[in-house]
């Protein structure tokens, strides 16, 4: 999907020619960390909305600023612990660049970011989101914005816990033993690069997932009611007062059908024989469509909905035992939405429904094997949810800056860790210089 690029015709001048003459060399590392600051400065105002962060330490001698910039940098050069940050930040004449003259440790960043309030952090994120959309750094291929919501599981422990852990006994060997876990549900735009996370809310003691999520949405529509049109759900969210809710608010709903919605699957499959299928092919993958409008099986609901089905197969090609073995994939799928055919097609809505993936392959996934989403940094409620906000920002934002900022020749044939390993080299070569256009 091809975007406009969200900064100036300016910063692809001269300085993008020095970087493609020694990318690899610390003047390279240099000026991609000084362009980083400058593009989020120019993009995003980013150090006055950095500047609104609090914490509620008394006395504090590091300033929230410094404490959070720190992280945020750290995740931006893929340090997956507090103590391997704390290293870095000893390091003389390094992070100054970054965080001004004083570095917080470990202990410190733990201790603010579990006092950090996470209102201005929730505002940031939708802020940056904002920005994105507005300069055309995310745009979606449809006449619609797709957010696609979810739960995840971060980590768990049988020792440690806090106020707001959810707990389970599993069985082992040596029998039950006690599981301390945190849940969150998270809701990010899908079909768009970055992968843009909108908000994250934590699953209580005592509630199911569906509760956290319409806490979230809830959040989400009274401050950003227009960075979304239509919702994508799994099977699991396909209750009828989250549906009327977010009807009464001019959303729709794309939502996985499983077996648990006996009658109206059995309407479905009782229609199916009697409407000719549309046949598709999206890129290797053939797909049989079936279109069912004005269905009144939901009588919960108070309405009718529309049933997209859809029957797939893939060719796969894998090497087994020194031969190629050719395999052919085959998935059914069946959707409900409260999308009219006159406005979206079938094609259309399976493909919303896949990008509800996008969830789990392009964020869950990659935070977790190259972010560490899955790390317990601080174990404490409101810590938890400060360091994913500040991973999800780090993400969306290196890769933006990667994908818009920098042109195809810089980039052909090297990935974002290219880009936090120069980052790395920029801080070396700086030699504590500011890279920011202010102290922050």
């Amino acid at each position: 999907m091809d975007c406009a690029s969200p900064t100036s015709s300016a910063a692809h001048g001269t300085g993008q020619s020095a970087l493609l003459e020694a990318p690899e060399g610390p003047h390279g590392g240099v000026a991609l960390l000084k362009r980083f600051a400058q593009y989020l400065e120019e993009g995003f105002d980013f150090l006055s909305q950095v500047d609104t962060l609090t914490d509620s330490r008394q006395g504090a001698e590091i300033p929230t600023t410094a404490v959070w910039l720190s992280v945020f940098g750290g995740f931006a050069l893929r340090q997956r612990s507090l103590n391997a940050l704390e290293q870095e930040l000893k390091l003389p004449h390094r992070w100054e660049a970054w965080v001004g003259s004083r570095k917080p440790s470990a202990d410190t960043i733990a201790y603010a970011f579990c006092r950090l309030d996470l209102g201005p952090l929730r505002a940031l994120t939708r802020s940056v989101a904002q920005r994105l959309k507005r300069r055309k750094a995310l745009r979606s291929s449809t006449a619609h914005w797709v957010a696609a919501v979810d739960g995840h599981e971060l980590f768990s422990s049988r020792k440690r816990c806090c106020a707001e852990c959810l707990v389970r006994e599993i069985e082992t060997r040596h029998g039950k033993v006690v599981e301390y876990y945190h849940r969150v549900v998270v809701c990010q735009l899908v079909g768009v690069l970055p992968p843009m996370v909108l908000d994250i809310e934590p699953i209580r003691p005592g509630e199911g997932e569906t509760a956290a999520a319409h806490r979230l949405l809830q959040r989400l529509l009274a401050t950003c009611p227009r960075m979304a049109d239509v919702f994508t759900f799994d099977a699991l969210y396909l209750e009828a007062p989250l549906v009327r809710w977010l009807r009464a608010r001019g959303k729709h709903v794309v939502i996985v059908l499983k077996e648990d919605r006996l009658i109206l699957t059995q309407d479905v499959e009782g229609l199916l024989p009697l409407i000719e299928p549309v046949t598709i092919q999206a890129g290797s993958t053939a797909a049989k469509l079936w279109d069912l409008e004005h269905l009144t099986s939901w009588p919960a609901l108070g309405g009718s909905v529309r049933v997209i089905c859809a029957e797939e197969e893939t060719p796969r090609r894998e090497r087994v035992a020194h031969e190629w073995i050719q395999r052919t994939e085959r998935h059914t799928w069946r959707w409900v939405t409260t999308l009219p055919a006159s406005e979206v097609s079938a094609a259309t809505i399976r493909c919303y429904g896949h990008w509800r993936w996008d969830l789990e392959n392009r964020g869950f996934n990659e935070w977790v094997t190259h972010w560490g989403f899955d790390h317990c940094f601080a174990h404490a409620p409101k810590a938890i949810l400060a360091f994913l906000f500040t991973l999800v920002l780090a993400f969306a934002l290196t890769m933006v800056f990667f994908m818009r900022s920098l042109k195809p020749a810089l980039r052909a044939g090297r990935t974002r860790l290219w880009l936090a390993l120069r980052f790395f080299e920029g801080f070396i070569s700086c030699a504590g210089a500011p890279v920011w256009a202010r102290a922050p």
